[in-house]
C-alpha cells in the first residue's frame, strides 16, 4: 500500500520504520509527560497537555522523515503501526492512516507459506488469532477516527484499481490519482507469494517460501478459519466463499 502512495510525484516511502511501534508500545511519552509535570514543573508552568507534548516530538520525527523524502509527503507501510495507532495519530494530528484488510483464508495461506520464522507462519490457530487481532484492532481505529482512519480491502485494490485509488484520493486531498490507480492494477501488493514486491532492502527478502497448494489448503482449513473469523470478516465485507 505505501509504494502505491508513493508511486504519487507527491509521495515518498522507503523500508518500514517499525521504531514508531517500538517508542509507542508502552505509553513511554505519556508516561514521560505524566511523570514531569507535578505542580512548578515546566510541563505545569507552560500549561502543555499531554497531546501537545506528543504532537511536538512527532514535529522532530517528521523533520527527520522529511529530510531523507526531500521534503515530499512521507507514508509508513509498518504494519505494527495499527497497534499504536491511536497516541501515533496523535503524534502526527494532521495524518491520516489506512487499515488494510484481506480475507483471513487468504492471509492464513500467506503466512504459513511465506517462510518467516512468527509463530503465525507455522501454526495455523496463531495465524487465524493474529488476523483476528489485527481486524478487531482495526475495526476499533475506524469505528474511533472515522474521519482519519480508512479501511480498504486488499482484494479490491486489483479488482478495482480505479475506484481505490478515488477513495485514497479523497482521504489525502489528492487530485490526480493516475499514478496511484496504474500501480495497483499492475503490481502485486507485498504478498509471499511474490518476493519482487518486497523492497530490495527488505530484511524478509531471503525468506524460504512453504509451498502449499491453495486449492488443498482451502479445502482442508477454509472451513475452520471462516468458523473462528465469521464475526470479524463479515463486518469487513468477506463470505464463506
Amino acid at each position: 500500500m505505501s509504494w502505491a502512495l508513493a508511486s504519487h510525484p507527491e509521495w515518498w516511502t522507503s523500508v518500514e520504520t517499525h521504531f514508531y511501534y517500538y517508542l509507542l508500545r508502552d505509553n513511554s511519552f505519556a508516561r514521560a509527560w505524566s511523570q514531569s509535570r507535578d505542580a512548578g514543573s515546566w510541563l505545569e508552568v507552560h500549561d502543555v497537555s499531554g497531546d501537545e507534548f506528543l504532537a511536538h516530538a512527532g514535529t522532530g520525527f517528521d523533520r527527520m522523515m522529511r529530510s531523507r523524502s526531500e521534503g515530499l509527503n512521507w507514508v509508513d507501510g509498518s504494519p505494527e503501526n495499527l497497534m499504536v495507532a491511536d497516541p501515533l495519530l496523535r503524534m502526527f494530528p494532521d495524518a491520516r492512516m489506512f487499515h488494510v484488510v484481506r480475507s483471513p483464508q487468504a492471509v492464513c495461506l500467506s503466512m504459513l507459506t511465506s517462510g518467516f520464522r512468527e509463530p503465525w507462519a507455522r501454526d495455523l490457530g496463531a495465524a487465524i488469532e493474529t488476523w483476528k487481532h489485527y481486524v478487531s484492532t482495526g475495526l476499533s481505529l475506524v469505528r474511533t477516527f472515522p474521519e482519519r482512519v480508512t479501511r480498504i480491502r486488499q482484494e479490491d485494490m486489483r479488482a478495482s484499481p480505479g475506484r481505490v485509488a478515488i477513495e485514497i484520493g479523497g482521504h489525502l486531498g489528492l487530485e490526480d490519482v493516475e499514478p496511484i490507480s496504474a500501480f495497483l492494477a499492475c503490481q502485486k501488493i507485498n504478498s509471499s507469494f511474490d518476493k519482487t514486491s518486497y523492497s530490495e532492502f527488505g530484511p524478509r527478502l531471503g525468506a524460504e517460501t512453504v509451498l502449499l497448494d491453495p486449492e488443498e489448503f482451502y479445502a482442508s482449513h477454509g472451513a475452520r478459519i471462516w468458523e473462528e473469523t465469521a464475526a470479524l470478516a463479515s463486518q469487513c465485507g468477506y463470505n464463506p466463499s
